[in-house]
């Protein structure tokens, strides 16, 4: 149905100038008399005095139309006249979410919900296409492009092994239509795992007049997978769990350059999760589970650890069996080698060594006596080229000349107890973030931080026992609790805290930092990185593949790691199946199109023929 309204119906008040125009038109001059020469009452034949009467009334009556019609007009646009019209979305603008999620992958009889949904997808295509990607982050692979450039796009994505982000994807599509009318159309088995409600947000954009239709292709595949993998410095376990439900058996296997590690196999009841605890591997090393089932992304997980493992340690110390030998001696990081002055090339196992080659120095109870001229020299050399020196309190640190490598300024002794208590909460001191006051002592120096220094913990009196500064290319770290007045040499926290504190100095990497999820974006400087797949070069990299990435002179291991992406069992409920039958085919909706720029185009039409009616004329 074809109807006229106007969007501005005062403007129809502009039709009163079309009778101002009639009255003044229809308004006659009064009679005036003139003289004239009598030359002019020469008249030509009767005939053709007729013809030009009769056209001279024609024309005078097509310039009185003219005007009227282009008035008219005026006030018609005024008005702004529209009509409502039926009209085919899909010839105007097409916007393709193609789901490449993990799930996307699962198969069923060998062919993927991927795969439908590309079939559909490359059906559906018409008008200006654009084509969003949605995954963890949604990608635009395309923008306003003809059907055939779109296919050739579409032949190129495959599906990558992230969540799925469906509602940022609907976002993203309203913003690429504009206020262009157009559809939408969702391929996907509608496993959102992120982002809004997708119900929430096609509601919102079908109200700003887009079509939204939602493909579902979804299948009954089944699937077994590895859904959280703990990564250690020593252990790693794997999680398993069987969406299924019957039973799954698997056999797990750790590999490394291809040769077998260790392997297991494990029976999984329906619904239930297995874990499997191993050594973890130096370098890079991969779990794969047996039999491969529907969904082969989250049946292998790779595995990366930091280049160094072990910390290089030389304890200075005159003590025998201390405490703190103990405590890095059983520390599975660090790999301690002990000397007792005044010989520091040969180690307590007679095992000739470079002392200043290590990734940390301990000055721990070393007599005074026994100290050579120059070890202070050749320490302080050693920190200023990027070593690592932790000075302990002893009784007769004062006297000792440690040139400028201390982080304190020594005073005297005090002989009173005191807790020990944190000041800065860091990866150090976070073992002790819930009880502050870690531990207690009998007597202690009073000390004053240098400037620029970091305190770690302080008496109660504020005075400094755990310092941190930096000295040139070096670290120095002073360790103010007296081992013989104080009980934190006893307790569990102990080797805790040394071997978190080397750790913290030498700079070791944390191996969390070499394990993620997929789905995460880094931000790196721009240079080459070697992707599971491919190789390219880029500042911002998107991880949404399972496997190795290589990139700042490491390795990153990528795993998928989402067990609601891996429940690819879910069915779907966001429409029927005769709703999916019509998804193809042309859909029609009723549109406003304005009339004012074709009513402005006849007024101008209308006023240029006026115009060369007068120049003809001769009146201008």
């Amino acid at each position: 149905m074809v109807t006229l309204p106007f969007h501005r119906p005062i403007g129809l008040l502009a039709l009163i100038a079309v009778a101002v125009f009639v009255i003044l038109y229809l308004r006659r001059p009064k009679p005036q008399d003139k003289i004239i020469p009598s030359l002019m009452f020469i008249m030509q034949d009767n005939k053709r005095s007729r013809q030009y009467s009769f056209l001279q009334k024609l024309m005078t009556n097509l310039l009185f139309l003219l005007q009227l019609l282009s008035i008219l007009g005026l006030a018609a646009v005024a008005a702004a006249p529209y009509m409502k019209l039926n009209y085919d979305v899909t010839l105007e603008n097409t916007v393709i979410i193609l789901d490449v999620s993990a799930s996307m992958q699962a198969k069923e009889n060998g062919v993927s919900r991927f795969d439908k949904a590309l079939e559909q997808a490359k059906k559906s295509l018409s008008g200006r296409n654009s084509i969003i990607m949605a995954e963890a982050t949604p990608l635009i692979a395309l923008e306003g492009e003809s059907t055939e450039v779109a296919l050739q796009v579409l032949a190129k994505i495959k599906p990558r092994a992230t969540s799925t982000n469906l509602g940022d994807a609907l976002l993203l599509a309203k913003d690429i239509l504009g206020d262009s009318p157009g559809r939408i159309i969702v391929f996907s088995d509608f496993l959102p795992t992120e982002g809004p409600d997708i119900e929430v947000v096609r509601t919102a954009i079908s109200a700003d007049d887009k079509l939204v239709d939602f493909a579902d292709v979804s299948n009954n595949a089944k699937n077994a997978g590895i859904t959280r993998l703990e990564v250690g410095k020593y252990t790693t376990k794997v999680y398993i769990k069987n969406f299924g439900s019957e039973p799954a058996q698997r056999n797990i296997k750790i590999l490394k350059d291809g040769n077998v590690l260790t392997q297991t196999k494990v029976t999984i009841a329906p619904h239930s999760i297995e874990n499997f605890v191993f050594d973890t591997p130096a370098g890079i090393s991969k779990i794969e589970l047996e039999p491969k089932d529907s969904l082969e992304a989250d049946d292998a997980a790779y595995i990366a650890t930091p280049p160094k493992i072990k910390n290089s340690v030389l304890l200075i110390t005159n003590e025998k069996n201390s405490n703190l030998e103990l405590a890095l001696g059983s520390a599975k990081d660090i790999e301690l080698n002990v000397v007792n002055p005044p010989v520091l090339t040969i180690n307590t196992k007679k095992q000739k060594i470079e002392p200043y080659k290590h990734d940390a120095v301990i000055f721990y109870k070393v007599k005074k006596s026994e100290l050579v001229p120059g070890t202070f020299e050749d320490i302080e050399r050693y920190v200023d080229n990027g070593g690592n020196f932790i000075i302990s309190a002893q009784d007769d640190l004062g006297s000792v000349n440690m040139r400028g490598l201390p982080v304190v300024e020594l005073k005297a002794k005090l002989n009173k107890p005191t807790k020990v208590c944190v000041e800065t909460i860091n990866q150090i001191t976070k073992q002790f973030e819930k009880e502050r006051c870690f531990t207690t002592t009998a007597s202690y120096f009073g000390a004053e931080a240098n400037r620029g220094t970091i305190t770690f913990a302080s008496a109660d009196d504020k005075t400094p026992l755990i310092v941190y500064g930096d000295k040139k290319k070096g670290k120095v770290a002073y360790y103010g609790i007296l081992d013989d007045t104080s009980d934190f040499k006893t307790l569990p926290s102990y080797p805790i805290f040394w071997s978190l504190l080397i750790n913290f100095m030498a700079g070791a990497e944390d191996i969390k930092e070499f394990n993620h999820k997929t789905g995460r974006i880094v931000t790196i400087n721009e240079q080459k990185v070697k992707t599971p797949s491919s190789t390219l070069t880029t500042s911002k990299l998107l991880m949404d593949e399972v496997g190795i990435y290589e990139f700042d002179n490491k390795k990153i291991a990528v795993n998928l790691l989402d067990e609601k992406e891996s429940d690819i069992s879910i069915p779907s409920k966001v429409e029927e199946k005769t709703e999916r039958e019509r998804l193809l085919g042309r859909e029609s909706r009723a549109h406003d199109f304005s009339l004012e720029l074709t009513i402005l185009v006849f007024v101008f039409l209308f006023m240029m023929t006026e115009f060369f009616y007068i120049k003809r004329r001769g009146d201008i």
